[in-house]
């Protein structure tokens, strides 16, 4: 036992997926402890209903973003050539300018409205809502970047990057807590995602990335190319999106901000493995399996260590919150956010569910099985809008039946994902 015990250990010691992953997820975790450090502190400072109207401002551009790249940002490491790719790139920062133009030129003429739509209460700064594209363009503009960076598999410099950002963000945060300015997490979300379009632009020039590649006849061909990214993912991507980021939204405009920043709270703890470690495993598998599925080869061996590691982290989660969920919350952030810790207990297993399917959910890209994952989002996106059926129904309530709805979506996810592996495992075996 201790002999297969040593072998599997040096497995995973050796494994090169493991090596990537692991300079991702230091990165990771030292850029979002510096966030979840500075929580203590910052939820004594702002009330939960500025967190709770944070939530919706962040869930608003979690949306946009989906559609903003027309998703042509996915396809940016699959081709062999870095001059398509860099075309990937101006196609994706285009189409993210123009979009998030016109959503701005909605909420300038329709801002009051969609204020009052959305349950955000009369402190609110409608000017704030102007800001919406703004936080969507640099996102996607990050992201377009930073899969170059992944490309040529320079991990240590997408860590770097996230690092510089969270830093930025949490000392402004620091600042705009002591000097009480009511929109204050907004405006240093905002300044911390300039700094890190940045840091990756920088870093993206030094590894090979030329502007001047980018030509109006390449930009078509790379869109007729790999047209199937926004016919066949668009709009199911819109909405996933819109079936997790939603939730907070409802629970604003039927329960007030409040019950949102209690919501918040709890996402944030219970997504630190989501943050911590599935954007990492996701971003590494990206890079490797699509080079194996390419050449034909089999990938098992290299997802085996990454099930377990998430199996293990996935199970120490829902340890530590169902035995001291509402008195942790207590004493790391007081007493005004023991609610947090009481409906983290029902949070919980959706959100486990959520960290294990988005380690591996760039399978369905890479394995260019994106109609089968289309169909699941939608499906997903219209359990979650039945929540619109149950506002009446008290805030915890509401919050069962939306986790029952969770757990069994992800639950069909993982099955689907099993069976696309076990075929492609058997098709190469066979060949």
């Amino acid at each position: 036992m201790k002999i297969n015990f040593q072998i599997f250990l040096n497995k995973i010691l050796k494994s090169e997926l493991i090596r990537n992953t692991t300079v991702l997820v230091t990165g990771t975790v030292l850029a979002q402890l510096i966030s979840i450090l500075l929580q203590p502190f910052i939820r004594r400072l702002f009330s939960p209903e500025s967190f709770g109207i944070f939530s919706v401002y962040a869930s608003l551009i979690g949306i946009i973003t989906v559609i903003s790249s027309l998703r042509f940002d996915d396809a940016i490491v699959l081709p062999k050539a870095d001059k398509e790719s860099i075309n990937l790139i101006g196609l994706s920062l285009f189409s993210n300018f123009f979009i998030n133009l016109v959503i701005l030129l909605v909420l300038i003429l329709s801002g009051k409205r969609i204020v009052s739509f959305l349950n955000l209460p009369e402190t609110f700064q409608i000017p704030v809502l102007y800001l919406i594209p703004a936080g969507a363009f640099l996102f996607n503009t990050f992201q377009s970047l930073n899969f170059w960076l992944i490309r040529k598999r320079k991990f240590y410099s997408v860590s770097a990057n996230k690092l510089v950002r969270r830093s930025s963000e949490g000392l402004f945060q620091v600042g705009f807590a002591l000097a009480k300015v009511y929109n204050g997490l907004i405006y240093s979300d905002l300044i911390g995602q300039f700094t890190n379009v940045g840091t990756a632009a920088i870093q993206a020039l030094k590894n090979g990335l030329k502007f001047s590649l980018i030509s109006r006849n390449k930009l078509r061909y790379v869109a007729r190319k790999y047209s199937e990214f926004p016919k066949f993912n668009l709009v199911p991507a819109f909405m996933s999106a819109c079936s997790y980021y939603i939730p907070a939204v409802f629970v604003n405009k039927f329960f007030a901000s409040e019950a949102a920043g209690f919501f918040d709270l709890s996402k944030l703890l219970l997504s630190i493995p989501l943050a911590f470690v599935a954007s990492s495993f996701s971003s590494v598998l990206l890079q490797k399996i699509s080079e194996k599925y390419k050449n034909r080869e089999s990938f098992i061996s290299d997802l085996k260590p990454v099930i377990m590691i998430v199996l293990l982290i996935s199970f120490a989660e829902i340890l530590v919150i169902m035995l001291f969920g509402e008195p942790l919350f207590k004493f790391i952030f007081g007493d005004q956010w023991i609610t947090s810790g009481r409906i983290s207990k029902i949070l919980v297993w959706s959100f486990v569910l959520n960290f294990i399917v988005s380690s591996f959910s760039t399978i369905f890209v890479t394995m260019r099985k994106i109609k089968i994952y289309s169909i699941w989002q939608f499906l997903y996106f219209i359990a979650i809008l039945s929540l619109l059926f149950f506002q009446h129904i008290g805030f915890i309530n509401f919050l069962k039946v939306y986790v029952i709805i969770e757990v069994v979506c992800y639950f069909a996810l993982i099955l689907v994902m099993v069976n696309i592996i076990s075929r492609f495992e058997l098709s190469v075996k066979s060949e």
